[in-house]
């Protein structure tokens, strides 16, 4: 019995309502622009990245793609961990960093490919791998699609992190609600949803996939030069239209706090999600 609800078709909605007031944005040169303020905010979280690959199955004879790549942070120490890595990133700014943090570390079993991932065509641009992992990395239109050929490249797992509910996407205290409804008006709501773990694990459902999930709560903090950094990285990230920006400047004054470096900060707490699935074969017997 087919599901009552179109899950893709409900996040392609929500999505496309969001994206009008970017439509002519270059996504890709907006990436390349952000790249070494992405790094190395990226570099700063090893805990959390040491704590993410603990709970992943990863053996030294392994082949490991990562989708969305960046500029390495889940790359580079899962080398040293397995035989090969293959990163890909719609990003040629995000890549040139990586292979600088590849060369920083004396690795040479990483393979870049600069493609969207809608792009790459298995069996052409890569083969499958024994293990598929994509932090934070899966905003495309069609999830869906997206899902199928992750689970297609797979020979071993999957390993998906992602935000749990909205507040792990926006902070939702004091005056927040209000700035997103100024913002993005009656699709308030919608904001940030899309990328909530339960959309796509719904997805997964109806595909018959039905993944292990693991949610932890984590401790969240960028940092800005200043002002117009914050204001340049916010409308990147959160689809800001341009006609909101004196709004936007207004709000990050009062969330931003300094850090005494120098630099304005903002933190909050959120929620993250490791969603994952075995594709067959052996698997550890201990639980994690």
């Amino acid at each position: 019995m087919a599901g009552i609800i179109n899950w893709n078709e409900l996040r392609k909605m929500a999505m496309s309502g969001l994206r009008h007031g970017r439509r002519d944005e270059d996504p890709i040169k907006a990436w390349d622009e952000r790249a070494k303020k992405f790094n190395e905010r990226a570099m700063r979280h090893k805990k959390l990245t040491e704590l993410q690959i603990a709970k992943m199955h990863l053996d030294p004879e392994y082949s490991v793609l990562d989708i969305g790549a960046g500029t390495g942070r889940l790359s580079i120490p899962i080398a040293k961990k397995v035989k090969k890595v293959t990163a890909i990133d719609q990003s040629g700014g995000m890549l040139a960093l990586l292979e600088e943090n590849m060369q920083k570390e004396e690795l040479d079993n990483i393979t870049c490919l600069q493609k969207r991932w809608e792009d790459v065509v298995i069996g052409r641009d890569v083969e499958p791998h024994d293990v598929v992992i994509a932090s934070h990395s899966l905003g495309m239109l069609d999830l869906q699609k997206a899902l199928e050929k992750i689970d297609a490249t797979a020979k071993r797992y999957v390993y998906i992190l992602g935000s749990a509910g909205l507040d792990s996407w926006m902070n939702r205290e004091d005056d927040d609600a209000k700035f997103w409804k100024d913002i993005f008006g009656q699709n308030e709501h919608l904001h940030g949803w899309h990328w909530d773990y339960i959309l796509l694990y719904n997805i997964l459902h109806d595909m018959k996939i039905y993944a292990n999930v693991e949610i932890e709560d984590s401790k969240f903090e960028h940092c800005y030069e200043d002002l117009e950094d914050a204001v340049k990285s916010w409308s990147l990230m959160h689809n800001i239209p341009p006609d909101k920006t004196d709004l936007l400047k207004e709000h990050l004054v009062k969330i931003l706090k300094e850090n005494g470096e120098g630099t304005l900060c903002y933190r909050r707490k959120s929620k993250n999600a490791l969603i994952w699935w075995h594709k067959g074969g052996e698997t550890k017997s201990e639980s994690w």
